[in-house]
């Protein structure tokens, strides 16, 4: 049973009107569904860019006057269908008249706001953060309300939302570009958009090349909105130097701060199979353990069994495959050949 349809039963027992449809389906197809183009759906921004889009918002609007046949309005309800071709749709969000705020259904989203206005414009907002393909495909925006003689009437409107990647991009915005007078606005976003990805891609670009020139890194890895870049074997760490060169991609020696972060690291050197010594940017200041880079924050460090080991010269931090990459006080400089340390930048893009 449609989560409107179940609003509308309640209102009917509340008259005395026993409703005929009692089962709790919260699917339904689009089949039956009458379009209105006085129900709005909208997204912003109009499209997800794969790998930069961090959220989107959806919102289903209407106004009952520009609709004289309906002269009451008890609910909006958005849903979502992940397949377009042959639709599906499950409840996200609502809104009624009785209770006056919105409904989270699905909980895959942050519901922004709702409200039922018949005297003006009802609406219903909510929006969802870093956007996969679960999340992208048909919106339906569905208004409940009753007509001049009491009658249930149903509104929708739909709208697709689907990734796209750079090249449909600049194909847009080429496209765009001929009827500027009528796509300007989109245009804008989507030149904007554009740049920001290519100011972001060559800013990769110029840090890698700055990283060649003082010594081999791997691939950057990501999380949680920051990059990371960690040498492969070298014979020479010194601390000032290291955070020296992070410094030349807008970085510093990585920052481990939360235990998600430290799960992250170990995963990653346990996966890519290193074997030797990497460091980290925490250092032991008047006997406290500090991050350079932020001291005012607190550092959560995995310490391994019998460390930090308490030592005048330990005054660094390190972490060793046969200590399961948990952390170690370690020397500043050293000369030998199992070495690494890993920058942290965060993505400014």
């Amino acid at each position: 049973m449609s989560f409107a349809f179940k609003l509308f039963s309640a209102i009917l027992l509340c008259a005395g009107i026993p409703s005929a449809r009692t089962n709790e389906d919260l699917l339904f197809t689009d089949s039956l569904l009458t379009l209105d183009e006085n129900v709005t759906i909208s997204f912003s921004p109009p499209f997800i860019i794969n790998g930069l889009t961090s959220d989107v918002d959806v919102t289903c609007s209407f106004t009952r006057d520009q609709v004289p046949a309906m002269t009451s309005i008890f609910s909006l309800v958005i849903a979502h269908s992940s397949t377009t071709d042959q639709p599906l749709y499950s409840y996200v969000a609502s809104v009624n008249a009785l209770e006056g705020h919105a409904h989270n259904i699905s909980h895959d989203v942050e519901v922004i706001s709702g409200l039922i206005d018949n005297q003006g414009e009802s609406l219903l907002h909510i929006r969802f953060k870093y956007p996969d393909s679960n999340l992208t495909g048909l919106y339906l925006c569905e208004v409940q309300g009753f007509d001049q003689i009491g009658k249930p009437v149903t509104k929708y409107a739909k709208l697709k939302l689907m990734p796209t990647n750079i090249n449909d991009l600049f194909h847009q915005i080429n496209n765009l570009q001929s009827n500027l007078t009528e796509a300007n606005a989109n245009l804008s976003l989507l030149q904007n958009s554009f740049n920001a990805m290519q100011s972001c891609m060559s800013r990769k670009d110029e840090y890698i090349n700055k990283l060649k020139n003082q010594s081999n890194f791997y691939s950057p890895v990501f999380f949680n909105g920051h990059s990371y870049y960690m040498t492969q074997n070298i014979s020479r760490f010194f601390y000032a130097e290291a955070q020296n060169s992070c410094k030349l991609i807008d970085g510093y020696l990585a920052e481990l701060d939360t235990q998600g972060e430290m799960d992250f690291f170990r995963e990653y050197l346990i996966k890519m199979n290193i074997s030797y010594y990497f460091w980290s940017g925490a250092t032991k200041q008047n006997g406290s353990w500090v991050n350079e880079h932020s001291p005012a924050a607190r550092p959560l460090f995995d310490w391994a069994p019998g460390e930090p080991a308490n030592y005048q010269s330990g005054n660094c931090q390190c972490s060793y495959p046969r200590n399961d990459w948990k952390l170690m006080a370690c020397l500043c400089n050293s000369n030998r050949n199992d070495l690494g340390y890993v920058c942290e930048v965060p993505d400014r893009c």
